[in-house]
């Protein structure tokens, strides 16, 4: 995929914490919308197949605005408020400010599988490297899923 990062040769392996996908603000939107999706709290639940996820507000990191680099590593990455607010950076509406650098952002949601509901097999593997999928990898992946549902 043109663009896409670097990952290296870590392989993509299943671990003790299930994989999260960020769900933009505007494709949760419009599933509530399309009935595609309910919302319970911070649980989203897609009726289709009863499958739940467990919502929490983060951000995707979309470009560094001053030109300077990324030396925080963020671009392409996405963080859940809870690590905004750790590096002690500054969020306002689509951006970041951390330190020297600005970054232009997507609102959305890091929507964490509810095992139970989903029947996803997770193992566990000490001490092997994991590499996290990017960012354009899951949001593919979970168009994939939502659209083979209609």
């Amino acid at each position: 995929m043109t663009g896409a990062p670097d990952r290296g040769n870590l392989p993509l392996v299943a671990t003790a914490r299930p994989h999260r996908l960020f769900v933009p603000q505007e494709a949760l939107d419009a599933w509530l919308t399309d009935g595609r999706a309910q919302l319970d709290g911070d649980t989203m639940t897609t009726p289709s197949d009863g499958r739940r996820y467990r919502l929490k507000t983060a951000l995707r990191f979309l470009t560094e605005l001053t030109g300077t680099g990324d030396p925080n590593d963020l671009v392409g990455r996405v963080k859940d408020i809870d690590q905004i607010n750790a590096l002690g950076a500054e969020h306002v509406r689509d951006s970041v400010i951390l330190g020297d650098q600005a970054y232009q952002v997507a609102e959305g949601f890091a929507a964490e599988p509810d095992v139970a509901s989903t029947g996803t097999v997770v193992a566990l593997l000490p001490d092997v490297p994991v590499a996290e999928p990017a960012p354009e990898d899951i949001e593919l992946l979970a168009k994939f899923l939502l659209d083979s549902e209609k």
